[in-house]
């Protein structure tokens, strides 16, 4: 070696703390980058990379209830094992494939971590709020959603919003003296049970998966809504029908004039409160019924021939009135209530996740099914009174 040549410096080794945070990222990518790749033509006995080989099995529209019943499907499985209920080792057969084929299509990641009693246990810490939305109205009206804080989250004050002020050169800046009190989301505990044939959860598809957690959904969606509208009591949310300081006014009456007048006259007490309507998702809400009463009602032009009192409401998959969302729902029946108001102004604590167990209840071991139960624990809280108005002793 000659004096002038420098030996090449070693590289410093990679830290292996590096590694094994980079491993993961790595082994991803790649496995993306093969399943993307088609196989060539002129190879002999060329295989498809295992996603495509089962492409189209697991499409789906609603990702979130397919993952909710395969979760529920591996529960079942795991109870069949441990307590030995399987007949026969073949019935479960096809869902067990089913499973296999979607853990080797690296479908749906995280779906098959399993619990350790008699009833089989699933818990996710990812939010349940894609499952709950289509069943509940303050949800898809696109409330604000806070998740994962345990037991209690202070979110700021109540009936306060941010506060500007022009101060004079170096003096301080100065403090509102108003505080009605803490806006603080708790958690409270609601339960859904539903019995599910072993039938149902033998099927190894994604749309039988799909329909279980979809009952479920519905059912704990439904639960929540009547809490946040209408809820009282110490193990309850505290609704939006009792929530002090809200604007609440009798119905003028029930001339064709005087319902466009309360419905007109609820947005006027949302604007009187200087909360802008742009942006904060405004609706109204109402049963059915009262809406289809709505929707059915004419002017007096043409002896009952003329048009339309509310033309936004025949168009029943989007129904509208005064241009804003009508969200309807049973959990009002018998309230004789209608609503407008600002879903931003609305907080919906989804405290923790939810928790799902499953097993066997009463005679469904004779009947051949088992007994599923949803445990979710959450809040509603108003962050301002008025921006939300609600008309009562409504006969229509």
């Amino acid at each position: 070696m000659s004096a002038s040549t420098k030996p090449t410096p070693k590289r410093p080794a990679v830290p292996k703390a590096v590694e094994v945070a980079l491993a993961p990222l790595i082994t991803k990518h790649v496995e993306a980058a093969l399943a993307s790749r088609q196989p060539a033509p002129t190879e002999p006995g060329a295989k498809a990379p295992t996603v495509l080989k089962y492409k189209g099995m697991f499409d789906t529209e609603q990702p979130a209830h397919a993952a909710l019943g395969l979760r529920m499907k591996m529960a079942f499985l795991d109870f069949e094992d441990r307590t030995a209920r399987e007949k026969s080792k073949t019935r479960n057969q096809p869902l067990r494939e089913f499973i296999d084929k979607a853990k080797s299509a690296g479908v749906f990641e995280g779906v098959f971590s399993q619990g350790g009693s008699i009833w089989a246990r699933e818990t996710r810490s990812e939010e349940i709020i894609d499952v709950l939305r289509p069943a509940s109205i303050l949800l898809a009206a696109g409330c604000r959603v806070e998740s994962g804080y345990g037991s209690k989250l202070t979110i700021g004050v109540i009936n306060e919003g941010v506060s500007v002020a022009w101060e004079g050169e170096d003096e301080e800046a100065s403090e509102g003296e108003l505080d009605t009190g803490d806006l603080v989301l708790g958690a409270y505990k609601a339960m859904a049970t539903i019995r599910i044939s072993n039938d149902l959860m033998r099927k190894g598809t994604l749309r039988s998966a799909e329909q279980i957690a979809t009952d479920i959904g519905r059912a704990m969606g439904g639960a929540f809504d009547q809490a946040g509208l209408i809820g009282k009591g110490a193990k309850t949310p505290t609704g939006i029908l009792h929530t002090k300081d809200i604007t609440k006014k009798a119905i003028s009456g029930t001339t064709n004039d005087e319902k466009v007048a309360d419905l007109k006259g609820m947005v006027a007490d949302v604007m009187a409160a200087n909360i802008p309507l742009t942006g904060s998702n405004p609706f109204y809400f109402m049963t059915s019924g009262t809406m289809m009463h709505l929707g059915s009602l004419r002017d007096a032009a043409g002896s009952g021939n003329g048009g339309w009192v509310f033309p936004g409401l025949q168009d029943l998959e989007r129904p509208t009135i005064n241009g804003f969302p009508v969200r309807h729902t049973e959990s009002l029946a018998g309230k004789n209530i209608i609503g407008f108001g600002l879903a931003q102004e609305l907080y919906f604590g989804n405290a923790a996740p939810l928790e799902i167990e499953l097993g066997e209840n009463g005679n469904d071991f004779r009947r051949d099914r088992k007994t599923v139960r949803g445990v979710q624990e959450g809040d509603w809280q108003l962050r301002r009174a008025k921006a939300f108005s609600i008309r009562t002793g409504v006969t229509y």
